[in-house]
């Protein structure tokens, strides 16, 4: 009788538990698994719940070589609760068409083991490009070689050297070894070393959006007909945001060289320094323009939508503002409304999504709003929501203006107590509803039912087991 009750005890206790901690769940996501061989496969992290952006480390993949990593953020509110979701995703590249195993692999987020099952991935040949071009790929932009003769050099590459004020600039950090060096060499105090020339290198003026390096990613390049592995141990994208010059100065890093020179079948390792060149980025004022100290830089496009092209007047409807493109989408300012007797637009609910790697920072932001019309007529909302940016690309400002037209048909304001749809308006009987009741908050209830009763059946356990 009493293991028939702890057994329903235990089960009862599991289920409780198991409903508290579904809703914070953390996965891990594999990409599609049947590529092409200049296509990524992809591993991902996705975290719930998670405000910051923890530190993650990819298996590595025999067959398969890292490569880019980016993080994407999705932000947004449910129920006017905000909610954060954060996926990190690892390409993966193969240098041969073929049959992959992906074993069964285990990574650890926050002190939690997250695991994947072991599975299959098939890389086929490329219609547009050769397995050598995919063994050995090219920098993503020219790197100013600083060999010292004997093929190893530190660098410190960014893909542009003149950039508008908030325009964004790629900038990172690596060591490159010729694949027929005379050397061999380790790393020396990485981390140390690493957070000293952070130190050094980071421009004050700058907002940064990093992926963030856990591992030194290893890859072959071909740099002006010579073959390279890089090193890289730090990239990111940078938006200045004063037009004063940015300067990266000339950096040291020290290496482990192993030296067997001095006796045969004798090696000493000795600590020997590589530098980088200085670099200089431009940093140009935009053009004269009313709002030029508060419009976005970058390439952006408009989407949008609305909740109902016919409405009556006092009627509530919903439009969203989506702005999506290239730039720094955290910094997005929301749309300029035009006020109006026509119209009461209310202040918006903003969501965004925005996915970071070393190419360049991606997004959208959205803005939710509710619109209520006062009197009849045609209203293109062209009039009321424009956003006004500079185009980076043409070097020249631009308007995301609104293409919707909102009809609004039927009598003055104060009367319009039906709607097409037969619901009634947003403010109807607003005079009616008592404001100084409390709302009711079911997920608490729910969470303090469930805590009551993991607590009645602890108590349960521990009287059945003392008689």
């Amino acid at each position: 009788m009493k293991l028939y009750a702890l057994l329903n005890i235990i089960l009862c206790f599991s289920g409780t538990l198991c409903a508290q901690t579904i809703n914070n769940a953390s996965t891990i996501e594999l990409g599609s698994k049947n590529l092409s061989l200049d296509q990524p496969f992809l591993i991902s992290v996705v975290l719930r719940d998670a405000e910051t952006r923890p530190a993650v480390i990819f298996p590595e993949i025999n067959g398969l070589e890292k490569r880019s990593k980016s993080a994407t953020s999705a932000i947004s509110n449910v129920d006017g609760k905000k909610v954060v979701i954060q996926t990190i995703t690892q390409e993966y590249y193969a240098a041969k068409p073929g049959n992959y195993l992906i074993p069964e692999f285990v990574i650890t987020v926050n002190n939690l083991n997250l695991k994947s099952e072991e599975t299959m991935v098939v890389f086929s040949q490329s219609a547009s490009s050769g397995e050598a071009l995919s063994a050995v790929v090219s920098p993503p932009f020219e790197t100013e070689v600083e060999d010292t003769g004997d093929g190893i050099f530190l660098s410190v590459q960014t893909d542009k050297r003149a950039i508008y004020i908030r325009e964004g600039f790629a900038l990172r950090i690596s060591l490159y070894i010729a694949e027929n060096a005379p050397v061999q060499m380790e790393f020396y105090r990485f981390n140390e070393q690493l957070q000293s020339i952070l130190k050094k290198l980071r421009p004050a003026n700058c907002w940064e959006e990093n992926v963030g390096i856990e591992e030194i990613v290893k890859r072959r390049v071909t740099i002006k007909g010579r073959r390279y592995t890089e090193y890289n141990m730090y990239q990111a994208r940078l938006f200045p945001i004063t037009t004063e010059d940015i300067i990266f100065p000339s950096i040291a890093l020290q290496m482990l060289v192993i030296d067997n020179s001095k006796a045969v079948n004798v090696e000493r390792k000795v600590v020997k320094s590589f530098r980088s060149n200085k670099v200089t980025i431009s940093v140009r004022q935009l053009p004269d323009h009313p709002l030029r100290d508060q419009v976005a830089v970058g390439q952006y496009d408009l989407k949008e939508n609305l909740s109902s092209e016919l409405v009556y007047p006092g009627e509530s409807v919903r439009y969203i503002f989506k702005v999506e493109g290239i730039g720094n989408i955290a910094a997005i300012p929301a749309p300029t409304i035009q006020t109006s007797s026509t119209f009461d637009i209310y202040p918006p609910e903003v969501s965004q999504v925005i996915k970071r790697s070393y190419q360049s920072v991606i997004g959208e932001k959205t803005f939710d709003y509710f619109v209520v019309p006062r009197k009849d007529g045609e209203f293109p909302l062209g009039r009321y929501f424009q956003w006004v940016y500079f185009n980076s690309a043409k070097a020249k400002y631009d308007t995301l203006r609104s293409a919707k037209m909102l009809s609004v048909k039927g009598e003055d304001y104060k009367l319009a107590n039906l709607s097409l749809s037969g619901s009634s308006g947003l403010y109807d009987n607003l005079e009616s509803l008592d404001s100084s009741k409390d709302s009711i908050d079911y997920k608490k209830i729910l969470k303090d039912t469930t805590n009551g009763i993991v607590i009645l059946l602890l108590i349960a356990m521990v009287w059945v087991f003392r008689k």
